[in-house]
């Protein structure tokens, strides 16, 4: 079983040849995509086209841009030769150690597999807040905590590329796609420990805090648009139907929870499971009724009492979001 390490690669360090060599070494194809770096870098990929696959273009288009272009030619021209891909950073931020443990974990589990650092360390002020947010609102959009949700360091079978190339974002963003994709489709994802390598206090990276940040969030809230405006179509449904005093409220509230729930699963099957043609996980769905049954409750509950209805939709929401980041942290949708 071959493996291939997929390295995207803008205005490499002096390093990057050594970390090549060091690849090769250990038995790795390696291929090399150069995200329209500087021409002055010329030289230094000149040190290592002889030793990889080398793919180029002129003008810097993103990292998710660099890997979707790394999977389409290894999809195209390496299936025969390699069965898995590791993709690693070429800034020396992933020990050359961890890159093997993770070609040798996706080997044996030939499903996507994630390295991991230890966050709680002393790391820069701007890679933690990023790394904090992330954590946060992506345990909530998916139900599912990851301890590091941007660490590039990845494994994927060879025969997963088409469904990587599919995956929207060209930037930092595609990467996160591509874990909540794997998680709302069923996909199973294995994490694995790594070292936590920031150089030079991470001086050297081309993230920008928050330019990149806020594309980052964007997309990964774009995910969960579906979800939470059904949820808030319901709620606010609901609050309608008690705040005129429609007849038959309980009779009207059941049938807009069969309605809702229904909605929920169909929308998400289409925006997921029949572009990807993969199963929707069921307990993502058994979770989000459990959702809407608490938020019914709640919204039953200030209807009884006499109360403010709009204060309890606005407490409905917020029980629903506060459960999406429990859900997570319990692992009832799968540990990582």
């Amino acid at each position: 079983m071959k493996t291939a390490v997929l390295l995207p690669v803008y205005n490499p360090d002096v390093k990057f040849p050594a970390i090549v060599r060091e690849l090769k070494s250990r038995g790795f194809d390696i291929v090399v995509c150069n995200d329209g770096s500087d021409p002055k870098f010329e030289p230094i990929f000149d040190e290592v086209k002889d030793k990889v696959y080398y793919i180029t273009y002129n003008h810097n288009k993103g990292k998710g841009y660099a890997l979707k272009r790394g999977f389409e030619f290894i999809g195209n021209n390496l299936t025969d030769e390699v069965d898995y891909i590791v993709t690693a950073d070429a800034d020396g931020q992933h020990a050359i150690d961890d890159i093997e443990r993770v070609a040798k974990l996706v080997r044996k589990t030939d499903g996507i597999v994630l390295g991991m650092r230890d966050l709680s360390e002393r790391i820069p002020l701007k890679s933690r807040i990023g790394n904090d947010l992330s954590k946060t609102v992506y345990t909530i959009i998916t139900g599912v905590y990851l301890r590091d949700n941007q660490s590039g360091l990845r494994g994927f079978p060879t025969r997963l590329t088409s469904w990587l190339c599919d995956i929207p974002g060209n930037k930092y963003e595609y990467e996160l796609n591509v874990l909540v994709t794997a998680h709302k489709e069923g996909i199973p994802v294995a994490g694995i420990d790594i070292k936590t390598i920031y150089e030079n206090n991470n001086k050297n990276t081309h993230f920008k805090p928050i330019k990149d940040t806020v594309r980052i969030q964007g997309s990964l809230l774009s995910y969960g648009m579906i979800s939470s405006f059904v949820y808030t179509l319901y709620i606010v449904a609901v609050a309608i139907i008690a705040w005129f005093n429609i007849p038959h409220f309980y009779i009207w509230t059941a049938s807009m929870f069969v309605l809702v729930t229904g909605m929920h699963a169909v929308l998400n099957v289409f925006s997921a499971g029949i572009r990807h043609r993969q199963k929707i996980s069921v307990i993502y769905y058994i979770t989000g009724a459990i959702k809407y049954c608490v938020a019914t409750l709640i919204m039953l509950l200030f209807d009884f009492q006499g109360w403010f209805i709009v204060l309890g939709a606005f407490c409905a929401l917020l029980v629903v979001v506060v459960l999406s980041y429990l859900f997570g942290r319990s692992g009832i949708m799968g540990k990582v």
